[in-house]
């Protein structure tokens, strides 16, 4: 054990700047996934695909947030699978302040594009039907 403390502060050494207003500095992710393999809450990934696929895919590919390490150990919540689907939801939420009027000039150019590219496609096709 005092020898991974030793490994661990010699990598913080080497990786961040020496100075008295940074004394401890780590990776947050992987230092979350070392405790919580130590407390016995780390999700395990390959059971939940078994499991439940739709929440391993959003854990894995999701961002990383506590509620992942309260799926399932000590201090289990029956609410972390909701709030795990359901996280995107809340950071949108604040940022949509205002509803925006839809601006008719975005469709038109979106209209232009599509009719262009029909057009363009036909006259390849015609092109190429004679050569």
């Amino acid at each position: 054990m005092r020898q991974d403390i030793k490994d661990k502060q010699t990598a913080m050494r080497q990786r961040y700047v020496t100075s008295h207003r940074h004394t401890i500095q780590v990776d947050a992710i992987p230092y979350m996934d070392e405790i919580a393999s130590q407390v016995g809450c780390l999700p395990q990934i390959g059971k939940l695909l078994c499991s439940d696929t739709k929440l391993a895919l959003k854990v894995f590919f999701g961002p990383c947030t506590p509620y992942q390490y309260r799926l399932h150990g000590p201090g289990a919540w029956s609410g972390a699978r909701q709030a795990i689907l359901t996280q995107w939801d809340r950071i949108e939420y604040p940022l949509r302040t205002r509803k925006c009027p839809p601006n008719p000039k975005q469709w038109n150019a979106f209209r232009f594009f599509v009719i262009a590219s029909v057009l363009f496609f036909l006259f390849l096709a015609i092109l190429i039907k004679f050569l």
